[in-house]
């Protein structure tokens, strides 16, 4: 029995280091309607399954004492067989259970689809975002400005992602306000969010993709409308260093300096060993290359705004991976009606 306490002591202190314990539990600690419902639904999914948990460790506890060698007084039955009683118990409340956690899974996947947009008062705020390798870039085409590593949008308003990548798949994630969301190459995936107060978000990748994908990080500021309308002006102006003092102000984002955002995805090692080892002109030219791009981030790039960008940039960047979609050259109407997008959303809808 004693070794039975110091094994279930040891567990629970294990339990309570692993979900960390005095830190901020940010998947329990939502700051928007979509985070809260997705958490409560959680929350409420293992609360219906500590239902058959509690009571079968506890039966398994007190069977072990009752049952136990020393204790002549427990009821011996060698022919023991068959109860109805139990079976109905040990059938019919997990059946139960897993009837209501299917019905919660149902209502939870229409009522938080990423693709549903919110209720509100206010116009949503729309953010194009771009998984790049090892960044995140933001596009506001409504403002028409940029950044990369961080976004700002107002508090009690409608966010609407438009989601994509330019290298391998990732994941866009935010969770104090939202769940992961998957950026791919040539598609649009859409997530919406909403802040219910202001204050700063960690986001990041979720998904590996590379030995720099560790750096890819930024933050999310929840703030007032004046605030967000402020910096807007700011970016706009060329001051958005005004704002924040740690970022660096650059003037338009377009596909030449889209194209220079791209880090390498090689140690220095790496690269360093291809050169010493090319012989043949294609080894040669690989190994220059690395060594243009340089070797994978080992911190995270720094927050950049840019006044203007170039139009229907996002467009392009997913239409350029749809160059033989139905025998067409999309890449070459990046001013039309967003022909890639619409189709590349399509597909993840179906």
């Amino acid at each position: 029995m004693r070794q039975t306490t110091l094994a279930v002591l040891s567990l629970s202190a294990m339990a309570a280091l692993l979900t960390g314990c005095g830190g901020d539990m940010v998947l329990l600690n939502s700051k928007g309607p979509v985070a809260e419902g997705q958490s409560n639904l959680m929350m409420t999914a293992i609360y219906l399954m500590l239902l058959v948990v509690i009571p079968s460790i506890l039966m398994a506890l007190w069977f072990g004492w009752k049952y136990r060698a020393s204790n002549k007084d427990a009821d011996y039955k060698p022919t023991w067989a068959h109860s109805t009683a139990i079976e109905i118990v040990v059938w019919g409340i997990p059946c139960i259970i897993i009837a209501i956690l299917a019905y919660l899974t149902w209502w939870g996947s229409h009522k938080y689809d990423p693709y549903r947009p919110l209720e509100s008062d206010k116009a949503p705020v729309t953010i194009q975002v771009v998984a790049e390798q090892f960044k995140w870039i933001f596009i506001y085409p409504e403002q028409q400005i940029a950044t990369v590593n961080e976004i700002r949008f107002p508090e009690k308003t409608p966010v609407n992602f438009k989601v994509t990548s330019n290298f391998t798949m990732n994941s866009f994630f935010i969770p104090k306000l939202a769940g992961q969301i998957y950026a791919m190459a040539g598609m649009q995936t859409q997530l919406h969010v909403l802040a219910d107060e202001t204050g700063v978000y960690r986001g990041f990748s979720s998904n590996y993709s590379g030995y720099g994908f560790t750096q890819m990080r930024f933050l999310a500021h929840s703030v007032t409308e004046p605030e967000f309308n402020s910096w807007v002006e700011a970016v706009k102006a060329g001051k958005g260093t005004s704002i924040n003092p740690e970022a660096q102000q650059k003037t338009v984002l377009d596909a030449a300096e889209f194209a220079a955002l791209k880090d390498g995805d090689r140690s220095k090692h790496q690269i360093e060993n291809m050169l010493k080892n090319a012989h043949t002109p294609e080894e040669k030219a690989l190994a220059e290359e690395a060594e243009r791009k340089g070797p994978f981030p080992t911190k995270p790039y720094p927050v950049t705004y840019y006044s203007s960008v170039e139009s229907n940039l996002f467009e392009s960047i997913i239409n350029k991976y749809m160059s033989n979609y139905h025998g067409a050259d999309h890449s070459a109407q990046a001013g039309t009606e967003h022909v890639g997008a619409e189709h590349a959303t399509a597909s993840v809808e179906e």
